[in-house]
């Protein structure tokens, strides 16, 4: 009789997640076959497809603007991971204090990121403005000259970093507040009644019980970092000289402004190739843990 009820239950249980592999299957799995069979074609979106082989990765391979969008995007993920990790680690220390009025600054800390990137984009489009920016204002008061922060391609992409991590940064403390509410008090407790200092219950206790919230949230920044398109398609067209190109927007360039979709749809094989060892070595280590 158990029995039956499991089996029972267990189909129920299919039913309810068929629309989702439905879903799944026709807009995400098929989509992504489809992708990597173009990536064998030559394909203007107006002619008809021309099968080519592995033409499309040669090129790639030869590529300079391509290796130069690959060194953006690392460039940027270099830039942007690691102090949104450490950013997100102390907020969330702080936030997590039982005071009053902490709600009111979590929500404020959280209200950039789901602000819409238009309005972002308008708002640090004026900080950075060289003439009348508010950085510039600030620098000009204390006697420093006026610093071209999008026109010039050694500052342009920190400064799309510094932009990002403003905005994005309100995610990754919610996940480090969660991990934080999750470490059992009398670890701490315990710790104090042995005389370890702040630092060292912090060092040694609620770190290393956060590893994998860093994890998660590590392979989460990284992907976003390869994933980077909307703050140089709006703020700085890939420019100057090419120095916030990232890989997505010579993707988007290459197959909706030039139509080469054949060769776009490589770009974007390679990335995934790139992306999946960081996701399968998320997946291995969470199990671990």
């Amino acid at each position: 009789m158990n029995t039956l009820s499991e089996l029972r239950k267990s189909r129920e249980s299919y039913y309810f997640l068929a629309p989702s592999v439905i879903i799944f299957l026709v807009f995400g799995l098929s989509v992504l076959v489809a992708n990597v069979v173009l990536s064998f074609y030559s394909w203007s979106a107006l002619t008809e497809p021309r099968f080519i082989g592995l033409d499309n990765y040669r090129r790639l391979f030869h590529d300079a603007v391509f290796r130069k969008a690959l060194v953006n995007t690392l460039y940027y993920c270099a830039l942007y991971v690691v102090p949104s990790l450490i950013i997100s680690v102390l907020l969330a220390f702080v936030l997590n204090k039982k005071l009053k009025g902490m709600n009111l600054f979590r929500s404020i800390f959280y209200l950039p990121v789901i602000t819409s990137y238009v309005i972002v984009v308008i708002l640090w489009q004026w900080i950075y403005d060289a003439d009348i920016g508010l950085l510039n204002s600030i620098l000009n008061k204390i006697g420093i000259a006026s610093v071209p922060w999008l026109l010039s391609p050694k500052l342009a992409l920190p400064s799309l970093v510094l932009m990002s991590i403003w905005k994005n940064v309100g995610y990754t403390i919610v996940i480090f507040l969660a991990g934080f509410q999750q470490i059992d008090v009398a670890l701490h407790e315990a710790a104090r009644v042995e005389g370890a200092t702040e630092w060292q219950v912090f060092r040694h206790i609620t770190l290393p019980l956060l590893r994998p919230t860093t994890l998660f949230s590590t392979v989460m920044l990284i992907i976003w970092s390869f994933q980077m398109f909307v703050q140089p398609y709006m703020m700085t067209h890939g420019g100057p000289a090419r120095s916030t190109t990232t890989l997505v927007y010579y993707l988007y360039e290459t197959g909706f402004q030039y139509f080469d979709l054949g060769y776009a749809s490589t770009m974007s094989v390679v990335m995934l190739i790139m992306v999946l060892p960081i996701i399968i070595l998320q997946s291995k280590l969470l199990r671990a843990r």
